[in-house]
Formats: C-alpha cells, structure tokens, sequence
C-alpha cells in the first residue's frame, strides 16, 4: 500500500487548490462536438482574476519558455549578465532588452528583441546559491569579503569552481565563510532573491480578460550528483509557494525533493500547488531516470515512488540548448531501426576518447543495464538507455510488468534554458548564444570541449500547451493532464488524438478537434481495451509555423513490451510522403522540394497486439533549413566571416515538433 505520504499528495496533486470561482462556458448544443464536461468547468480557479476572453472548450495552443536564467543565476551573473526577471519577462512580452557585453561604464552596446512574443514563461534561476549571490555582490554585507565570495565574483583564478563542486556531490554543503558553519546565513539571505523573483512574476502577470502574457513562479533544482544531469525545473500553480525555494543542498535526491515539495507546498501552504520538470536527462549516465526495478530492492518500495514520481513529475524537457533528448541510435536492449532524426543535435558520441575522474583514459560506451555512469553533463560518462524520452518510456513499460505501475509515463515540452534573460529566443538566423561570452559570435562558433556550450550547442526549443485559455490555471492543468508538446524552436502545432472509430473524413472536418475529444482522448492520455479485433486509431495532425518552413512530414512513433519482455519501437510516416525528396541551397537556405502548410491522417497500427502494453507520440518534422552556426556565417560577407566559420558542424538542421504520448492499456 501507498504511504500516507504517497496518498496525501497523489489527492492534493489530483484534487485542485480549493477554487475561488469555477470558470465555465457555455458552448451550446454538443451533437458531435464532444462529452459534457469540454462545456462545463472549463478551468479551477485557484485565484483571482478575470475569465479569458479568447477561452476555448476545444483548446487553444499557446506557446512559453519555463527554462529562463538571469542575473539572479550563480552560472550568469558572475559570466556577465545584468538583467533580471522583470527584463525575462519583458523579452517574453516582446520588448527589447539588453544583452552582454557592457561598455566600460555599464552602458549597453547591444539589445535583443523577439520577433513575436511568447504566451506564457517561467524564470527559473538555479535556487542553490540565491543566499551566496546576495550576500556576495552586497558591498554592505558581513561575507562580501569572504574568499568563496571573491571565486563568485570572478576575482580570482578559480571562479565557480568551489560552487559547482558543492552541487556535484552526492553530500552537497555551503560555503562556510559565507554562510556560517550550519548554512543558516545563506538560507535566510535568500529569502531576498526568492521573494523578488515572485514579486516580478506577479508584476508581469496579465489577469485581465485580454489574457495576454502569463507568468509562473519557479526556479530550478540543480543536482549534478558525480557529475551527471539531476536538474529539474519546479514550477508553482499560483502565487501561493513555500519561504524557501527548495534547493539539492537542502534535498540531495529526487525522493527528497518530491517530499520536502509536499510538505512545504501541498501540505504546508494553503492553495499551493507544484510540479517539477526534469531537463537534459541526454546528460544524465542513467542517474536521471534509473529503472525502479533495478533501483529498489523492494516491490512494494518501486511501486510507491514510482507512484509519487508520475504525481510529482508528469513531464520532461525533451529538447533546449544542450541536446536532444528523445532518442539516441544503437542503445543496447531495444530493438528498432536507426532514426536519423536522432542524431540531430546530439551533443555525446560513443567512442568519445575522455578522462575518468582519476584522470585515467578511458572510452564513452553504452552503459551496461542497471549502471549509472559518472561525467555525463560534460559529454563523458557511459550513455544510458534511460537517458532519452523514446526508450526511458520503454523501460516504464518494464517496469510496469514487474511492479506494477509503469514508473516513466511522462508527456514532454522543451524550452531554451537562456542564461542571458532572452526567453524563447529560438530564431537560428539571430540567436547570441546562450552564455554571456556566446554574444561574440567567434566564441559562438567554438568547439568548447566537454561542456555542450558553442558550437554544438543550439538555440532550444518552446514548450507548446493545448490550454482553454492563457491564463495559470488553465496551462497548468494541461501541463499536469500532459496535453502538451515540445518544438525545437519554431511554432508547429501538433496534435494527437487515440480512439477505436474515427470518422473516414475526420481530417476533413472543419470541428476536428471537437470529433477528437468526441470520439478519442487526447494526448497524455490512456486508451483501454477497445472492441474485439480492432486496432487503435491516431488521429494525427500538424499545423506549419507561418513564419517558419513548410511541413516536410509527420510520423508516429509506437514503442512496446512483447511477451517475453524485450523493448521494440518503430517510426511510421504516415504523412507527407510527397515531400521527401529536395536539397537546400546552402547559399540562401532555400529548399528545392515540396512541403505542406498542414498534415493530417488517421492512422490505424497495422502490427496491433491487444495483449501488448504500448505508447504513441507523433513527431512533426519540417522542411531542411540552414543550422544557426552556418545561416549566421553566411549573413556575413565573405571577408568579414570569422576563420571558426569553417567548421565541422551540420549546415543544416530540420525543426521538429513532439506531442506527449498516448499509452494503451491492455485488459486486466
């Protein structure tokens, strides 16, 4: 049996903050157009502010960054960034603001802009060191003087060095010439920067019936036990949160901070509600998402936190600045054919000659099963088939078989993870990099090395929600319901819907949507057991980014558990067939073939096995187009080019778009 901890926050997780005010809309006659509960309570208020006037019982996309640093971030402002969230915020909203370098005098030389505003962000600057970075850069304060606060402040040659030993220990402590010997100086100094990254998210909020920008309050956990990706992006329903942003010094593991969120948010706070978003697991060397199966000795023990991971963490961040974390070619235990799509914007390589911690040669290789690695968030480390979104849904299905509860059900978005305040600045043509020193564009177009910075690294991507309305309540519940995507960039919209008898002429149909939540369920959903001998269908659809390239295709990816255990996937094409064949000119980035402004099919899985637990997502992909790091180069005239223009990255990429899954559920 769950524990009463387990209980308490599956009921709080699954119950909404007590509403001040139902949101309901009357869309009139249903007929077709779905169940009585896509007109009626629409969204739970958890606060107060006016209904949208854009509301939508069928779903509106909307698209943010819940990934944003600024100079409230220990790895930012000691780099050189000034701004804060109230200017994040202010870029979202599509005002220019100004971005690294700085005259002598602290006067701006450039400033950045989006080009079309984002609908929704989320600051989440690194919680760990909120206490050392205001206590470090107050001349006023007691520890301004301390050395740890000289290595914060780049004073001296060893920089950020004894900051991130402190988070890649499995044993992280704080600085005590900063913050005292028990860290109760930091802990109580960093009510300063939590509370003004709360007060910006209010400031910059729309609640008026226009509904035109949406905030979150959240930060991000930043584990990086030996070495290996642990972060997470913690995100609040509402202005109601715990007094501390709860860092990995305080809660060094996962389970930690599942518990310490339900006890000083769903149950310490009245109103309050959370979730945690887990990014870079392509960084991790299985440390991210190990199997619960070989994680716990006890079944009863998996079962429980599995149970607590799928309410505490419905999502992971599929894609951003460093890499690609759906899928990865050749993992070990998993059957299916090779994915070119997989490669694009993969930072790690087997085969990768590295150092071991005691400086030894050694090989990047797959990991053996059950292994976590060491090094992984500097490209070295063993990769995990636990690392990326495709196959970590695979071993959720194991585990699923074997304790019970399939321990990885996750929907997916991606987002930038910016460290210079410019959220959602995804444009390849006029991206500055994500760092500081990136602003220069021959320092852009550096190989960095181990770190996944420079060349190979990305502008990132958007999260995308399927929300009634742009306001807290309503994209929370989506994200929480996982009827949600990821882009890596530009604004595809994706949709996936699963059922058992789909119109022939659904695609066709000017209130698809509604035909969809009529006669399926939507993404992030489960589809049960459906009549004798049927297959399941996928109604899959793509809309094209007007401002982007046109649709190249759409594919479906299935992954499943046979009988004997063994882990398959397949990618299908099941639109787009005509616009397979082209090249881009790598001069003007145009491409010769043909595209689609839209795709839409309905799919039925010709291997069905109704005895076979199994998943679909849908990816969106898009025509070739020119990779930031060659479109960039080539804006310039040929003279004025930097010699890293001549480089061995990929001159073009292909803009892609993920849905959450839809897992089936065979009968008992």
């Amino acid at each position: 049996m769950p524990s009463k901890l387990v209980v308490t926050m599956i009921a709080a997780l699954l119950v909404a903050a007590c509403a001040l005010q139902p949101a309901t809309v009357d869309t009139g006659d249903t007929g077709d157009t779905g169940p009585e509960t896509y007109s009626a309570n629409l969204v739970t208020y958890t606060e107060d502010r006016e209904p949208c006037s854009d509301r939508n019982a069928y779903r509106n996309a909307y698209f943010g960054d819940l990934h944003i640093h600024t100079a409230y971030s220990y790895d930012a402002r000691p780099l050189g960034t000034e701004t804060t969230p109230a200017d994040a915020y202010r870029f979202a909203r599509g005002e220019a603001i100004p971005i690294p370098p700085y005259a002598e005098d602290g006067t701006p030389i450039m400033t950045q802009q989006l080009e079309r505003p984002l609908d929704f962000a989320a600051v989440t600057d690194h919680s760990e060191f909120f206490g050392e970075m205001t206590l470090c850069f107050d001349e006023e304060s007691p520890a301004y003087n301390a050395n740890s606060c000289k290595f914060l402040r780049g004073e001296t040659g060893e920089g950020l060095s004894p900051f991130i030993r402190a988070v890649i220990s499995e044993n992280p402590g704080r600085a005590a010439d900063i913050c005292g010997e028990d860290g109760s100086d930091c802990l109580e100094a960093s009510l300063s920067l939590w509370q003004s990254t709360q007060e910006m998210a209010e400031e910059a909020y729309d609640r008026t019936s226009d509904c035109s920008f949406t905030t979150f309050v959240g930060y991000e956990y930043t584990g990086t036990p030996r070495s290996n990706n642990y972060h997470r992006n913690v995100i609040f329903r509402n202005g109601r949160v715990p007094e501390h942003a709860i860092s990995y010094i305080e809660a060094p593991t996962d389970v930690d901070l599942w518990d310490q969120l339900a006890e000083q948010c769903l149950e310490g706070v009245e109103g309050c509600d959370v979730l945690a978003i887990p990014h870079n697991s392509n960084l991790s060397s299985g440390a991210m998402f190990p199997s619960y199966i070989s994680r716990f000795e006890s079944s009863d023990t998996a079962r429980e936190t599995a149970e607590l991971r799928n309410a505490m963490e419905p999502l992971m961040e599929v894609f951003q600045h460093k890499g690609n974390s759906e899928c990865f070619n050749g993992l070990p235990n998993i059957l299916g054919a090779e994915d070119e799509l997989c490669e694009q914007e993969q930072v790690r390589t087997v085969g990768r000659q590295a150092l071991s911690f005691a400086g030894e040669p050694t090989v990047v290789r797959f990991c053996e099963e059950g292994e976590i690695g060491i090094r992984g968030f500097v490209r070295f480390g063993c990769i995990s088939k636990n690392d990326f979104f495709r196959s970590v849904l695979l071993t959720g299905l194991q585990d699923e078989a074997a304790i019970g509860v399939n321990s990885y059900k996750m929907g997916v978005i991606a987002s930038t993870d910016g460290h210079i305040s410019t959220a959602g600045d995804t444009h390849e043509h006029g991206w500055p990099g994500h760092l500081a020193p990136e602003t220069d564009f021959e320092t852009r177009l550096s190989d960095r090395g181990s770190s996944p910075f420079g060349l190979n690294t990305n502008p990132g991507g958007l999260a995308g929600v399927w929300a009634v309305e742009n306001s807290r309540d309503a994209i929370f519940e989506s994200l929480r319901r996982k009827e949600v995507f990821g882009t890596t960039g530009t604004r595809i919209r994706p949709r996936l819907f699963a059922g058992w008898d789909f119109a022939e002429d659904a695609c066709g149909m000017d209130e698809r949507p509604a035909h969809g939540y009529a006669a399926g369920i939507p993404m992030g959903g489960d589809l049960n057991g459906g009549p004798a001998g049927a297959s399941p269908q996928l109604l899959v659809s793509a809309i094209q980014d007007p401002d982007a390239a046109q649709l190249q295709k759409l594919q479906v990816i299935k992954g499943w558990i046979d009988d004997g255990g063994q882990a398959h996937y397949r990618v299908f094409d099941v639109a787009g067939q005509e616009n397979q064949a082209g090249e881009v000119d790598l001069q003007t980035g145009e491409w010769s073939g043909s595209g689609s402004a839209s795709l839409c099919t309905v799919f039925e899985d010709p291997e069905f096995d109704p005895a076979e637990s199994s998943y679909y997502y849908a990816r969106a992909v898009e025509v070739p187009t020119l990779r930031w790091s060659w479109a960039q180069c080539i804006a310039l005239p040929a003279d004025e080019r930097p010699d890293t223009c001549d480089n061995d990255a990929p001159k073009t990429i292909q803009e892609m778009a993920w849905t959450s899954p839809i897992w089936y559920l065979p009968p008992d």
